[in-house]
């Protein structure tokens, strides 16, 4: 909630008037203090309300200053009353102050404090409508952000849904691959250094297209990847990167080639090398035959 919307709320002249909540008076002396023109606001309000009061306190024609004065003084009864009153500690007040709150004639038929109740009857209603759309506008904030929440999570289930389906049609491809009979399994087992390494590949004998299934690698570091060779004529030849994680679990297409005599794999920098570490060497199979 920003400050011109709390200004402009109604809910400064409903705190002011003494209108307020106890939760919505903290809320609005926390944004006091977040918010200097608030607090501005509120001050300017509370001067307004002093500067109302005041302009209808109207002092009545010194004749009836003088008479009253004259009448404390000569009845007895009037005395005791007096009397009483100071014995009760009341806050004393100057005559000025006192003559400040004595009613007025009418003048004209019309009475000040009619106006005066016309008047404050205006400004609560009109608090009061603020008020109400202030609430009816925080509702439909509310309901707002459910809308925007209902909306995340309907996006979210969609983006795993696609995901899964993705997966799906990887695994369905996958399986296509490893059944096809013209598709030959290249097992390759870990090597000395790595023994429990192990991955495979199919190549397809027609097309020449390789994919390759990791069955058991390590995770390399962030700043390492592995990298497939095809031994061809006794030399290696780059079949490329691949990934690890869950795309590890499914078959992964690597570059076509269409002679070999064996496979093999190595952990090179990110993004692969121009030759194979060999001292870096995972995994190495065989072409059968």
């Amino acid at each position: 909630m920003d400050a011109q919307f709390i200004i402009s709320s109604g809910l400064i002249e409903l705190y002011t008037a003494g209108l307020v909540s106890e939760k919505e008076g903290l809320e609005l002396e926390a944004a006091m203090q977040q918010f200097p023109e608030v607090a501005a606001a509120v001050a300017a309000c509370q001067r307004n309300l002093e500067e109302y009061v005041k302009l209808q306190s109207v002092s009545p024609p010194e004749s009836i200053k003088i008479r009253l004065l004259n009448l404390i003084h000569t009845d007895p009864l009037i005395q005791d009353t007096a009397t009483t009153a100071d014995n009760l500690q009341f806050t004393k007040t100057s005559p000025m102050e006192q003559t400040n709150v004595l009613s007025v004639p009418e003048t004209k038929g019309v009475s000040w404090k009619w106006i005066a109740v016309a008047a404050a009857v205006l400004l609560i209603g009109s608090v009061i409508l603020n008020f109400f759309y202030f609430n009816r506008w925080k509702e439909f904030r509310e309901y707002k952000d459910k809308y925007q929440s209902l909306l995340l999570s309907q996006n979210s289930i969609i983006s795993k849904t696609n995901e899964y389906k993705t997966r799906l049609e990887q695994l369905q491809e996958s399986m296509q691959v490893m059944e096809d009979p013209k598709v030959m399994k290249v097992t390759m087992p870990g090597t000395a250094s790595f023994p429990t390494a192990i991955a495979t590949v199919f190549w397809n004998q027609d097309n020449k297209q390789v994919y390759l299934k990791v069955n058991n690698l390590p995770e390399p570091a962030a700043d390492k990847q592995y990298q497939l060779w095809a031994i061809v004529d006794g030399k290696p030849v780059d079949m490329g990167v691949f990934e690890m994680g869950d795309t590890a679990s499914l078959l992964q297409k690597m570059k076509i080639t269409g002679k070999a005599q064996m496979f093999a794999v190595t952990l090179e920098k990110k993004g692969g090398a121009a030759s194979p570490t060999m001292e870096q060497m995972y995994v190495a199979g065989k072409i059968p035959g």
